[in-house]
């Protein structure tokens, strides 16, 4: 019950500063981020039409305006947030296997005992994936080479707060392993990754055994969730926002011109 007070606490503060949020949001990532939980709701509608588009989407949110014919922002993250847990019980799920498959991949010789070796063998053909001119490093000069990609590693055009935080292209691979530089050596890589193994080498025998590897994964996975579920709950007040545009209400009509605006927006 505390944790259900604090929550709803949350959702309240957020609609009483809803009108300083109308001023900041960025509609067009709106529009991005909105399309890209959208798609993932509905992973097979990925080739469709304006028209189609539009009218699932707004179906999507029938089920808010049963009871209501207009909805506050309370109401509406309160909505995103219960259909987002099944999705996220399938991500795990699926997550979960994945990490198996990829053990299995790593685990070269297939003896259940993935080592360093192994282990670092896949890092060094990661390093070569990004280091383009293949000079040893990974800098603005390989991104030239790379060309634009808007693509993250789930597939979507943005990274939405529940997907793994994994280098995607070559700027955030150089965020997430430059320690601060402009570039990224291979013993920059190298040594992250060796920190990585030893960290999920929990008895420290040298060995990383499946289950060794399955549960550090999914312990960052779950770390991740319940990070980007509370700023999934941020996204929806920015949406609802924009949705509105300023209202403190919205209803079925805004949905619909949210989704039109929505299918221009991705369409650029």
């Amino acid at each position: 019950m505390k944790k259900l007070a604090l929550w709803m606490t949350s959702l309240t503060a957020m609609a009483t500063a809803g009108s300083a949020i109308a001023a900041t949001v960025d509609q067009s990532n709106a529009y991005q981020q909105a399309y890209a939980l959208y798609v993932l709701y509905h992973p097979n509608n990925k080739e469709q039409n304006s028209s189609t588009l539009i009218k699932q989407y707004t179906q999507d949110y029938a089920e808010l305006f049963k009871a209501n014919k207009k909805v506050n922002q309370v109401q509406f993250v309160q909505y995103e947030q219960a259909r987002l847990e099944p999705l996220l019980k399938q991500r795990r799920e699926m997550s979960e296997k994945q990490a198996h498959v990829r053990y299995g991949i790593l685990d070269n010789n297939k003896d259940q005992k993935l080592t360093l070796k192994e282990f670092q063998e896949t890092g060094l053909k990661t390093f070569n994936e990004f280091d383009k001119n293949l000079d040893g490093l990974v800098n603005a000069e390989d991104a030239k080479l790379a060309g634009n990609s808007n693509a993250t590693h789930d597939g979507f055009r943005v990274k939405l707060p529940i997907s793994m935080p994994m280098p995607s292209n070559i700027n955030e691979f150089i965020s997430q392993y430059g320690q601060g530089k402009n570039y990224v050596t291979l013993g920059d890589y190298l040594t992250a990754r060796d920190k990585q193994y030893f960290a999920t080498d929990v008895n420290g025998d040298h060995i990383v055994t499946e289950k060794e590897y399955v549960d550090e994964f999914m312990q960052r996975f779950d770390a991740n969730i319940a990070t980007g579920k509370v700023k999934m709950q941020e996204t929806a007040a920015q949406q609802f926002q924009v949705i509105g545009k300023g209202k403190t209400t919205i209803q079925a009509s805004d949905i619909q011109q949210f989704a039109k605006n929505m299918d221009q927006a991705i369409s650029q």
